[in-house]
């Protein structure tokens, strides 16, 4: 069997990569005997970092149970070990637990030796954990910290949740198309998108995956199709449309379009800068060049909100519509 495999993205030698794969596919796994293996050649450490600690309390305790379990390395000439945030190899610190959430506190910490970092599971769904609130910043504030003018690699691993993230938002990151690969950023980053059929075929054969196979789960689980991201109501306006208002959502202006003819709106990034009508839903999206709208009284608001009960609400991409019906879904009353 054929699992995921870091030396094509490794090989082009980015400062950030993000690797993007069904589950159970070996992300983990071959992340973790990369780490193994280049503290055991070169003495390099790693950072194991996820979002929050109450994540970390589970994950870091069987980091290596996997490794361990597939006999991947003679017991007598490595041992591998975890005691309380640090990992061991053959009685060496070799890693470290960081909780990004709580991350500021290492900013007057050294890590010298320290050359990957894995953020796993760095895409989430709904639930009870959510993004930081800054959370491409915090990431960005603790790389610095790390790398101190060093080019360290970090590692974002991940399955298809959604493209509608913050790190794909802040940074521009889109989906490779007619290749696996795509590079960003004069090749500071990398975004694989991995497709292991060998793996697909084999996965689809078992009981659960036949179970599972003309389900949204099953594209998710089996095929790696973003699970949180429906094409429903994607349409690109047509020429007949005009300018109805600016819509500024988590950072983001957006053109709010209306075809007359057929009643439908359409949130688009095609944005009349000179539009005076200009709104916010959210307070915390509220400034000095927006109108904060009354849920309950504003005209603008109950045409959107009727248009969406009624299907004329369309996004001119997945990405627009998934921020905008995160903040909708919040706000609206049935």
């Amino acid at each position: 069997m054929k699992w995921f495999d870091y030396n094509k993205v490794i090989s082009r030698n980015a400062l950030f990569n993000f690797c993007i794969a069904e589950r159970g596919c070996g992300k983990s796994y071959g992340i973790t005997k990369l780490v193994i293996d280049r503290f055991l050649k070169k003495g390099e450490q790693f950072i194991y970092l996820r979002r929050y600690k109450s994540e970390l309390k589970s994950a870091v305790s069987k980091f290596f149970d996997a490794i361990i379990d597939n006999h991947e390395y003679p017991e007598d000439e490595v041992l591998l070990e975890v005691r309380s945030n640090k990992f061991y190899i053959n009685g060496e610190v070799a890693g470290y637990a960081v909780a990004l959430s709580t991350a500021n506190i290492l900013k007057s910490s050294s890590f010298p030796k320290v050359a990957t970092i894995i953020y796993d599971e760095f895409l989430i769904d709904k639930g009870a954990y959510h993004y930081l609130p800054n959370e491409v910043n915090q990431t960005l504030d603790l790389y610095e910290t790390v790398s101190r003018l060093r080019d360290v690699k970090m590692f974002f691993i991940g399955n298809a949740i959604s493209i509608t993230n913050p790190f794909f938002t802040t940074l521009g990151l889109s989906l490779p198309y007619g290749s696996d690969i795509k590079m960003f950023k004069n090749n500071t980053i990398c975004v694989y998108y991995a497709s292991n059929y060998e793996y697909r075929a084999r996965k689809k054969a078992t009981r659960f995956g036949i179970m599972i196979s003309d389900l949204d789960y099953g594209k998710y689980a089996i095929d790696n199709e973003w699970l949180r991201d429906s094409k429903a109501f994607i349409k690109k306006k047509g020429k007949g449309c005009h300018y109805y208002f600016t819509l500024f959502v988590a950072g983001h202006s957006y053109g709010v379009w209306v075809n007359w003819s057929t009643d439908e709106l359409f949130v688009s990034k095609n944005v009349d800068p000179n539009c005076p009508m200009t709104f916010a839903i959210a307070k915390e999206d509220h400034n000095d060049n927006t109108i904060l709208a009354r849920t309950r009284k504003s005209p603008y608001f109950k045409n959107i909100c009727e248009c969406y009960r009624n299907g004329l609400l369309m996004f001119e991409s997945i990405a627009i519509k998934n921020e905008v019906l995160c903040l909708l879904n919040r706000i609206l009353t049935y």
